[in-house]
């Protein structure tokens, strides 16, 4: 069954709204906010065969940060039994992150996200789900040291 979504659907003002919703619970600081990483393999200066490949086997790819961007998002904590407390969540190691798809697109991708200074790695991203013609992810990260 085809979704109807009427012609004068207001987008990029329920975008706007969402964002400004979503800041309601962000961190004042930029450097507490939540910044997405990712990266890109470099390859030394060396021959290689036709597929990219070194033809000296002691060449390693290193790994550099290709990317850091910071992008509005929700951030739910969540702890390591995946329950709350009376008084909130306990020992957050998790975190459920919330993005529109405009800002999805620009950290799609990500190896991990640093909020407040602890990082996070990226562990799942559950399917798309839709708020009229605007798509909504959830992204799961856990923390770097979790067990």
């Amino acid at each position: 069954m085809a979704k109807f979504i009427p012609p004068d659907f207001p987008r990029a003002e329920i975008i706007a709204g969402l964002r400004q919703a979503m800041g309601f619970g962000e961190r004042t600081r930029t450097a507490d906010k939540a910044t997405f990483v990712s990266f890109a393999d470099q390859l030394e200066d060396v021959a290689t065969d036709d597929r990219g490949v070194p033809w000296d086997v002691n060449v390693r790819r290193t790994r550099t940060p290709s990317a850091t961007v910071q992008v509005p998002c929700a951030v739910e904590w969540v702890d390591a039994a995946d329950s709350r407390g009376s008084y909130g969540t306990i020992n957050a190691t998790r975190i459920k992150l919330t993005l529109l798809d405009p800002d999805y697109q620009k950290v799609r991708g990500f190896e991990y996200v640093v909020i407040g200074g602890d990082k996070y790695l990226h562990r799942e991203t559950e399917p798309p789900i839709a708020l009229g013609s605007i798509d909504v992810w959830i992204v799961h990260v856990a923390a770097e040291d979790e067990s």
